[in-house]
């Protein structure tokens, strides 16, 4: 554990070689707050911890850790603000990014998830599968699961259903769950984000913003990533990237796509 001036002087140091983009709070709140009609499935950023929509933001933490008391480590790791308005309104002073106009709704009633054997989630996606393994020894495979996507593009500013990413869900003791995700290692999107946010409503109106870690790496043209959180540790994760010999993502070129991400 750092000291408080030490994880000041890192931050400061980290925000001086590193561009990161910002969190795009207002999209997190909004589609958090979305209940959908019961018995329907909400196609949305996925949330809890595996959020997609949102990124890492170093320059966002550390301009709330200016906001917010400093008076533990665990304020790097998780934030209260009194209402969700309020950290709307603080991020959106301070971000740079613009959300692309939400799809159509014609083309998000075409999109669907489906539970599907190995073999079956072969045909649907557009890269070899490669299984995840190394996983830790208590946790079972509970079902595997097409993700629905939508691409915008910037240069034509347009919406088209993209190519399904799989999600591995897995089950392990003491209640535990998480899920690696399986894609098709796109260049178009950037660099993988470094952190994911979990934004939760709390009494009295207040709002917590927690940051989990996040990883990526591929294995020919299948980009995996998982994020850590409760049902799984970093150092389970970097287990998993061993055994299955992942590679760093390069992604050179600059973002020209957003990808959205349904749940079930």
């Amino acid at each position: 554990m750092l000291a408080e001036n030490r994880i000041a002087s890192a931050f400061e140091t980290m925000l001086s070689t590193i561009a990161v983009p910002p969190v795009p709070l207002a999209a997190i709140l909004a589609r958090a707050s979305v209940v959908p009609p019961e018995g329907t499935r909400a196609f949305a950023p996925r949330s809890r911890p595996y959020l997609r929509f949102a990124v890492a933001a170093a320059a966002a933490l550390v301009l709330t850790c200016a906001l917010l008391p400093r008076a533990s480590l665990a304020v790097f790791e998780r934030f209260v603000f009194e209402s969700g308005a309020a950290a709307d309104r603080f991020f959106h002073q301070h971000s740079t990014w613009t959300p692309p106009p939400p799809p159509p709704e014609t083309l998000e009633r075409q999109l669907s998830f489906e539970r599907v054997s190995l073999a079956a989630a072969q045909a649907k996606v557009r890269f070899a599968i490669v299984p995840p393994v190394g996983v830790p020894a208590d946790a079972a495979l509970t079902a595997i699961e097409t993700v629905p996507v939508l691409v915008y593009d910037k240069s034509t500013k347009s919406w088209a259903k993209g190519s399904p990413a799989l999600s591995f869900e897995y089950r392990r003791s003491r209640g535990r769950e998480f899920s690696l995700w399986a894609e098709e290692d796109d260049a178009r999107t950037g660099v993988p984000p470094k952190y994911m946010w979990d934004a939760e409503d709390l009494p009295g109106g207040k709002v917590s913003l927690t940051k989990y870690a996040h990883f990526a790496w591929v294995n020919g043209g299948q980009m995996t990533s998982a994020t850590e959180g409760d049902g799984i540790s970093a150092a389970e994760i970097a287990a998993i990237r061993a055994a299955m010999h992942g590679q760093p993502v390069v992604h050179t070129a600059p973002e020209t796509i957003e990808k959205r991400y349904g749940v079930p």
